[in-house]
């Protein structure tokens, strides 16, 4: 199956959430060989592959935007209108926890890492 031409493209199809069914008529391919070829381990690791790829860069836009969505929240809460007030800040408010938890298990992984290869982290 390695040779299959519908591989990477039903891989595709299916990493963007579309259902095999689907993906198979995207592809111009046969259902039957569509669900052989999404039973294989190798379908499966380019799926998952794929779909870490779409995760960074979306991950990557949001980075690279972030500031901007900070400055647009921070400007709302200047509005005359409370509604749009009371939601830019319980918006704002809502994001520190999450923000603080990431924080330090990044610590916490930047200090385990320090310590050197071979450290084995207890289960």
């Amino acid at each position: 199956m390695k040779n299959s031409r519908f591989l990477q493209i039903l891989a595709t199809h299916a990493a963007a959430g579309m259902s095999i069914r689907d993906a198979a008529k995207a592809a111009n391919c046969s259902e039957r060989q569509a669900y052989a070829l999404a039973a294989s381990s190798e379908f499966r690791s380019e799926v998952a592959r794929l779909k870490s790829e779409f995760i960074a860069r979306a991950v990557s836009i949001l980075s690279s935007n972030a500031t901007k969505a900070s400055e647009a929240l921070v400007r709302l809460l200047d509005s005359e209108d409370e509604k749009v007030v009371l939601a830019a800040a319980v918006k704002m408010l809502g994001m520190i926890p999450p923000m603080q938890e990431l924080a330090e298990l990044r610590a916490r992984i930047d200090a385990i890492e320090s310590q050197g290869p071979g450290l084995r982290i207890a289960k």
